[in-house]
């Protein structure tokens, strides 16, 4: 009865562990310069100064729109929600400062976080845009010909997504091997209750 009690516990552990990790989501080097984030489903260069300085917000939405990196020609400046301030984690960059804890002194798998001020492909009026901060994680307007940095962004990823197993499949499968143990240890506690008695 230990063993049947032990192989139903290492079951559903096992159970658990599999769905556990099928929901995590987070950053993937994709080597070649470029991260892809499967939660937002884009990718980002992997050098957040690629450019090399900084840019009015024309010039950086052109650099951006014009940019050809890994066979890629359809790269953007990250998008923008019109959140004001901190904790602003609809837009792409804020994603990656609250969610991923992508700071400029913590830049996990990128390179050249600087810690000042990135524009956003968000314009706001004819005078000012969308920018976000990776030293403090605040996001505000700012003057269209300021020169901030700019850190480019494409969506999807840049290989073909794998051919996953059918989930109700896979659930059938582990639905099966539960009730299959299940019979089991019913089918021995009958014997045990007969032998006792």
């Amino acid at each position: 009865m230990k063993k049947t009690a032990a192989l139903f516990s290492f079951t559903v552990t096992i159970f658990l562990l599999a769905f556990a990790s099928a929901a995590e989501a987070g950053l993937t080097d994709r080597g070649n310069g470029l991260i892809y984030d499967d939660d937002l489903k884009i990718t980002w260069l992997q050098d957040a100064n690629y450019y090399g300085s900084t840019l009015t917000w024309t010039d950086a939405v052109s650099w951006a729109d014009s940019l050809v990196f890994g066979g890629f020609d359809d790269w953007r400046l990250p998008g923008s929600d019109q959140c004001s301030g901190n904790d602003c984690t609809g837009s792409e960059m804020g994603h990656l400062f609250y969610t991923e804890d992508i700071t400029s002194s913590s830049v996990g798998p990128f390179l050249n976080v600087k810690p000042s001020l990135y524009w956003s492909a968000t314009g706001y009026d004819d005078a000012q845009a969308w920018r976000f901060n990776f030293l403090y994680g605040t996001q505000s307007l700012g003057d269209k010909t300021q020169k901030r940095y700019a850190w480019a962004v494409r969506d999807g990823d840049i290989i073909p997504s794998p051919v996953a197993p059918e989930p109700v499949s896979s659930i059938l499968f582990v639905t099966g091997g539960v009730i299959f143990l299940l019979k089991v240890l019913v089918h021995r506690l009958r014997r045990l209750s007969q032998i006792n008695l």
